[in-house]
């Protein structure tokens, strides 16, 4: 599996100019083709920083709000790379349609990642040159996420 260059994805989603995570997500909108929502979820997370929830229609990122601001950018851009990626073909979900026909009545569903897996290494490289390109041009007025 190859996966693009990280800076080509994020100017891809960012452009030169100025750029805010609410830019960002509408670009990514229109490249997946579904209305992706941000949704900040108080509940029991235990050790899951975010979760993103794909629907027929559209997809929600949700995440916890005990954490920074700075923390939950970043987790929420990890989850935009896994959409990214998703969106090309390049990486498929945890669990198959198959086996989530199969937790429709579960109370509890855990999923584990490979260690040192090359879909985590390419959206945490993401999730972090996004963070510092919209940290770097947004502000609180530009980005209503951010204020």
């Amino acid at each position: 599996m190859v996966f693009p260059p990280v800076e080509e994805t994020v100017l891809e989603l960012c452009g030169d100019g100025t750029t805010s995570m609410t830019e960002a997500v509408e670009r990514l909108k229109l490249i997946c083709e579904k209305p992706i929502h941000l949704i900040e979820q108080e509940g029991e997370w235990g050790t899951l920083t975010a979760l993103t929830v794909e629907y027929e229609d559209y997809i929600n990122i949700l995440f916890p709000p005990r954490h920074s601001l700075q923390y939950k950018v970043h987790c929420i851009y990890h989850e935009l790379g896994h959409i990214f990626l998703e969106s090309q073909n390049l990486a498929s979900p945890q669990i198959s349609q198959s086996l989530l026909k199969e937790t429709k009545n579960a109370i509890s569903v855990s999923c584990r990642h490979i260690e040192d897996d090359p879909v985590e290494r390419w959206v945490e490289d993401f999730a972090f040159r996004m963070s510092k390109k919209t940290r770097v041009n947004s502000s609180p007025a530009l980005d209503p996420f951010l204020c």
